[in-house]
Parts: structure tokens; sequence; C-alpha cells
């Protein structure tokens, strides 16, 4: 059998090489999305706080239970204080009482001066005098800081709510006698921020918006800290946010979706050629590999930066190469 001539196996080549290829393309604008990552997101309460008695007495009453609304200045709850209104009863008399010795001490210490001025009266007795004066306001000071005392004592036996919150836990019931510093109830503020850990390579300070996703409402969040702390373990940092005119409850779950500045194209576009990812496009009547140096397998690809108008190679892209012939249709 006569084997085939060299110009013959060249030829074959020749047609191989140039054969064209079927592909369809689609424009890049049409394709291209907003990126958006999701993460894991609370609504934490900015402060939570175990209200508890400043003072050793019964409770008379719970004006709050657990799920109430309160704001703040709200009374919470009523202690038996009979013993601090009686003491503060007893500091207010003693102020009255060392308030007139001490008018008393002045007027004695007036007359004296007068007497000593005409030589009646030694010096010694209007020293004495001028000293009794001086006894007498330290005791009326002694009287006040007595007084303020008794009224702070007085003043624990309601306790009230320190900001507008919600009641979490009941700590003690109408009826219990407590000691100083037993919890009675416990609140959390109304006032709340979304937290959520994302990856330390998400530059959340440059995206288009971040939302807040719970029971199928979607709520725009503004950022107000991101945590300087990196957990190690995961990779992951704190991020905090505000939704600002909206009521969210503390404890919601949630995620938040975050969606990154620019357009993209889904991750299925991207090629590997040589090492390097980019993707396959229409150049005239031939592909071309455009690399995306920053683009990641498995992830949206960004062409913020490429024509609008550019087509993009889509059934047919992993057979073709950099500068293949082919037939490209809608």
């Amino acid at each position: 059998m006569a084997k085939p001539s060299v110009a013959l196996f060249l030829g074959l080549i020749s047609v191989s090489a140039w054969a064209e290829i079927a592909v369809t393309v689609v424009d890049l604008s049409a394709q291209s999305i907003a990126r958006q990552s999701s993460y894991s997101a609370t609504v934490e309460p900015l402060d939570t706080s175990a209200l508890s008695s400043g003072l050793s007495a019964e409770i008379l009453a719970l004006d709050a239970r657990p799920g109430d609304r309160v704001n703040q200045g709200d009374r919470l709850a009523l202690l038996d204080c009979r013993d601090a209104r009686l003491s503060e009863r007893v500091a207010r008399a003693d102020r009255v009482r060392t308030e007139v010795e001490l008018e008393f001490a002045k007027r004695q210490a007036e007359r004296i001066a007068k007497l000593a001025a005409s030589s009646i009266a030694s010096e010694e007795l209007k020293d004495t005098r001028a000293t009794d004066v001086e006894r007498a306001a330290q005791a009326l000071e002694m009287a006040d800081a007595r007084l303020a005392e008794a009224q702070l004592q007085a003043s624990r036996c309601e306790v009230r709510a320190p900001f507008d919150a919600v009641v979490t836990a009941q700590l003690a019931s109408q009826g219990t006698r407590v000691a100083v510093g037993t919890p009675i109830l416990e609140v959390v503020s109304q006032t709340v921020e979304v937290r959520a850990r994302v990856p330390v390579t998400l530059d959340v300070e440059n995206v288009n918006r971040v939302t807040f996703v719970s029971d199928n409402q979607e709520i725009p969040l503004t950022q107000v800290s991101m945590g300087g702390a990196v957990e190690s373990e995961t990779a992951t940092r704190l991020v905090r946010f505000v939704a600002r005119g909206h009521r969210l409850e503390p404890g919601l779950p949630g995620r938040i979706r975050v969606y990154a500045e620019g357009q993209f194209l889904p991750a299925d576009f991207l090629v590997e050629r040589d090492g390097r990812l980019g993707l396959m496009v229409l150049d005239g009547a031939r592909a071309a590999f455009i690399e995306r140096p920053q683009a990641v397998m498995g992830q949206p690809v960004e062409i913020t930066d490429l024509p609008v108008d550019l087509k993009v190679i889509e059934n047919g892209r992993f057979r073709v190469r950099d500068g293949d012939a082919v037939v490209a249709t809608p």
C-alpha cells in the first residue's frame, strides 16, 4: 500500500488548523450581574442589663414582665423601703436642727464681736463664738451628707429602666425578700445593631450596598464599625451595622448580603489557559483570550473595565483557544 505524500500530510494539518469551530456568543452587558456574598448575622442589643435590688427588702410589686417594652425611667419593680423612708425623715429633721444651731451660733458670734469692739467682751470669748460658728457649719455639712445618703437609699425603693428596653427575664417574684445586688429583671435595649463576621479578604468599605435578610425581608444597612481584631481560627472580623428607619427585634437571626461595586460575569464563564484565568471572547472571526489576573475560580469575575458591547463566547468556550477561527451564532 502506497504511503501518503508529505505534501498531502501537510495539507491535512493545514486544513485542521484552520477549521472553524462553531460557538455561541452573548453580549457582555446582557450577562453582567452585581456580585453578592452572604454571611450569617444576628440582631444584637447595644446594652444588656440585669437589674438588681439596691437594698435588702421585700418586693412589693413587679410592673413589667418578660416580653414587655419599657421606656427609660419607667418603674419596673417596687420594694418595701419603710426603713429607708424613716431614715430619710430622721436625716431631714437632723439637718433642720443643725441649720437652726448654725443660725444661733452666728447671732451669738455677732453680739460678742460688737461687745469685743467696745472692750466689754474679751477677745477670747469672741474667738470661742467664732469657733462655735465653724463647728455648726461643719455639722450642717455633715447633716447634708447624711440626708443625701438617706435620699439615695430611699430612691432605691424603685427599680427603673436605665434605657428604652425589652424585658427578657424575670429573676425574682413579688413577695420575695431580696438582698442588695440580687437580680430581679433582665432587660435588653431596644436600640440594636446587626453584627456579622466576614472574611478578612472582604473589603466591606468599598461595596455598593449591604442588606439584612430575614423573614423574606431585605433591609438596607449602614456600616458603623469594622473590628480591628481578626479571629485567627476562622480568618474573619466582626462588622457592625445599623438599620436606620427600621425596627429590628433583638436576637433576630438572619444573613447580610454584600453587593460589590462594579459589574461581574457569572463564574461559569471563566476558563483556564496556560495556568491563567480569563474569558474567551469574539475578536472578528477568531477567538481571543482576555486574562483576568484577579479572578478566582468559582467566583464571579469582574468586567467593569471591559467594553459593554464585547461578545463573550458561551457554548464552545472550553474548546477554543486564543486565535482559533470560529463561526459565531447568537
